[in-house]
């Protein structure tokens, strides 16, 4: 009975911390990616002022409006460009059976997603 518990106490501190570790990573991940973009945001607003936009004005949020769009199309082209390479990688590969149709599934689901 007390070898059975304490397995049950091991298997709960196993899990509490693994809970622990991924909520720790998820919290270290959303830090970074907001400071990637106060990051942006101070260069955009460096880039604004170097091509002469006053800031407070329509100008300046046009020229802030227009690198976040400029940023955001380029992350498309990237993505619709490396789903189209996928695609025709798996259309031009010799594997064949069951499991390529699979792999060659996954593999396009990942970069079409």
């Amino acid at each position: 009975m007390l070898k059975k518990s304490i397995f049950l106490l091991l298997i709960i501190i196993l899990f509490t911390s693994c809970t622990d570790y991924r909520a720790e990573q998820k919290r270290i991940k959303l830090q970074k990616e907001k400071e990637l973009i106060e990051q942006q945001r101070a260069n955009d607003f460096a880039t604004c002022k170097y091509y002469g936009f006053k800031e407070n004005t329509s100008s300046f949020s046009d020229c802030l409006m227009n690198l976040d769009l400029a940023r955001k199309q380029e992350i498309l082209t990237r993505k619709m460009l490396e789903c189209e390479a996928v695609r025709r990688d798996n259309n031009q590969s010799a594997a064949t059976g069951f499991w390529a149709g699979v792999l060659m599934g996954a593999r396009e689901n990942l970069a079409c997603d």
